[in-house]
């Protein structure tokens, strides 16, 4: 089935998650993506190991979650002749997509500036830490710093009172490149109208700022943060543990619903007619003595039996799971949000899938997790280099040929 990005081509120079998942998003609805790495691949191939998965040439699942579908191709990109492969591909490229800082871009000839000027018809995207602009635009910026600290949301969105949170590695990087990705088919429209390419920027900062923009604009009107959840905004929108010890979240906004979650869920009809509790800004005043009503009704109950009154209710709800628990949710599995995906050695791995489906759930593993180089040969061969000239160059180590 024709996808939406077929026949776009792109360049990928970049590295460990935000870059290269954008670049994964391009490459999943159907477009042709070279990765580029250096000599010895990208520092991205062994952050698995961080948290204890494999990462060798043959079974590297963390890796592959971000890098799977495209072609790989290692070159030197400080020497003559890697700088000349980079320059054909750039030549027949749609898209660049990259998270090197400017300063690295910049000597490389790589910087919107010069490449604008060659091709203008390049979408050129760039993935920083800090945004192109101020006194930070240079500093590194992984998504535990960019995303989780500076923008307030590794304190303000943990239990008062208690350490900062433990951000997992590669949140805030999985939703800046859908946003860039995004981004980019946005400038590919555009271009077919006008003709002329453009750039498209993201950073982890603004990323993070836009997912907590509810916070930015609340916290200026007295909504103060970290919250505890004896005391929360809603109690209507809050998690409640059962009598196994179990945690169910309910979320209710709709005024019309107070009273029946009161009456229908907690089980008091008297509560539901109650004007310090049934209606938004009552209950908000009285939050800490509602949530502790609710609390010990969820704690007389076991779990089953209080998603059975929220469902009678019609009130949305779920149980708050760990990961572990989704790997078989058979809604994760039937919308392909989690897939078994084969590996070179034979193995498979539970992978999760970016979000946006278009025309069908499938996903279309062309290239699966490419090997360091994997696919440089055969790339150069596209370009117009003979079995000699790619001889001479792989001698020289301009580029390194994948010999699994």
């Amino acid at each position: 089935m024709s996808k939406p990005l077929d026949g776009v081509k792109g360049v990928d120079l970049t590295y460990y998650v935000a870059g290269p998942g954008t670049a994964k998003i391009l490459a999943d609805w159907g477009a042709e993506v070279v990765k580029i790495e250096p000599p010895g691949g990208e520092p991205g191939r062994t952050t698995g190991l961080n948290l204890g998965v494999p990462s060798g040439d043959e079974f590297n699942p963390y890796f592959g979650t971000y890098n799977s579908n495209k072609r790989d191709v290692i070159l030197d990109l400080k020497a003559p002749e890697g700088q000349a492969v980079m320059d054909k591909l750039l030549a027949r490229a749609d898209v660049f997509v990259t998270s090197f800082r400017p300063g690295a871009l910049k000597r490389l000839g790589l910087d919107y500036e010069t490449l604008g000027a060659r091709f203008p018809r390049l979408v050129w995207a760039s993935i920083n830490g800090f945004g192109e602009k101020g006194p930070d635009k240079d500093r590194p910026g992984f998504d535990t710093v960019a995303y989780w600290a500076r923008s307030g949301a590794m304190l303000d969105l943990t239990e008062k009172d208690t350490a900062p949170l433990i951000p997992t590695l590669a949140f805030g990087d999985a939703n800046t490149s859908g946003s860039l990705a995004g981004g980019i088919a946005a400038a590919l429209y555009r271009r077919e109208k006008t003709g002329k390419g453009t750039k498209v920027m993201v950073s982890l900062f603004a990323q993070a700022l836009w997912n907590l923009a509810s916070i930015v604009v609340s916290s200026q009107f007295g909504d103060v943060y970290p919250k505890s959840r004896v005391t929360p905004n809603v109690p209507m929108v809050n998690s409640y543990q059962t009598k196994e010890g179990k945690w169910l979240f309910v979320t209710v906004f709709d005024d019309r619903l107070y009273p029946v979650f009161l009456e229908k869920v907690v089980g008091s009809k008297e509560l539901a007619g109650d004007p310090r509790y049934n209606e938004p800004v009552a209950a908000r005043a009285h939050s800490r003595e509602l949530t502790a009503i609710v609390a010990a009704e969820f704690a007389r109950n076991t779990q089953e039996e209080m998603i059975r009154r929220l469902v009678e209710a019609d009130i949305a709800h779920e149980r708050v799971n760990h990961v572990l628990d989704i790997l078989k949710d058979p809604q994760a599995v039937e919308n392909h949000y989690i897939l078994e995906v084969p590996q070179k050695d034979g193995r498979t791995t539970l992978m999760a899938q970016p979000p946006v489906k278009m025309d069908t759930t499938e996903t279309d593993f062309r290239y699966g997790t490419p090997a360091p180089g994997e696919h440089t040969r055969q790339v150069l061969e596209e370009l117009g280099y003979s079995a000699e000239e790619i001889r001479r160059m792989a001698e020289a180590r301009a580029v390194q040929l994948y010999e699994g």
